[in-house]
């Protein structure tokens, strides 16, 4: 049976924090199946746009040809009216998460701030030789 997990939190812009998802089992995975951000609704006309990925060599800038990006987001919020039109939302529907997850974001600001990330994960149990494909794929793009 396949568990659903949720991590919820801020991260402050221009910075890569460490999501910790690795517990110890190589035959333990997670697949993002859901991954939304929002900036503080305080900010009027602010937007935010925020990377998960598989590595700490995160950039600011979307870049669907590596690898170790698995999933992008984006939102446009109007203050305190609330957000602006469709947020957009990708996850790569392909990709495995043996070890940590990491996030950077940026807002769209002139002053540092943070931005709220909401991401969903279904655990999967894999075979000792998929993880080792896993990990050296990760390794591979690094």
């Amino acid at each position: 049976m396949k568990r659903i997990h949720t991590l919820r939190g801020r991260v402050t812009e221009g910075t890569i924090k460490q999501l910790i998802v690795d517990d110890g089992r190589l035959t333990h995975a997670y697949k993002v199946t859901r991954f939304v951000v929002a900036n503080d609704q305080t900010q009027a006309g602010a937007s935010c746009f925020a990377t998960l990925g598989l590595d700490d060599k995160l950039t600011l800038a979307w870049d669907w040809e590596n690898n170790n990006q698995i999933a992008w987001s984006s939102v446009r919020s109007s203050g305190t009216n609330g957000l602006e039109g469709p947020a957009f939302e990708l996850v790569d529907p392909e990709h495995v998460v043996v070890r940590d997850l990491f996030i950077r974001a940026q807002v769209g600001g002139s002053d540092p701030q943070v931005v709220n990330y909401f991401i969903q994960l279904e655990s999967m149990e894999i075979s000792d030789y998929q993880a080792i494909v896993q990990l050296t794929k990760e390794n591979a793009q690094s």
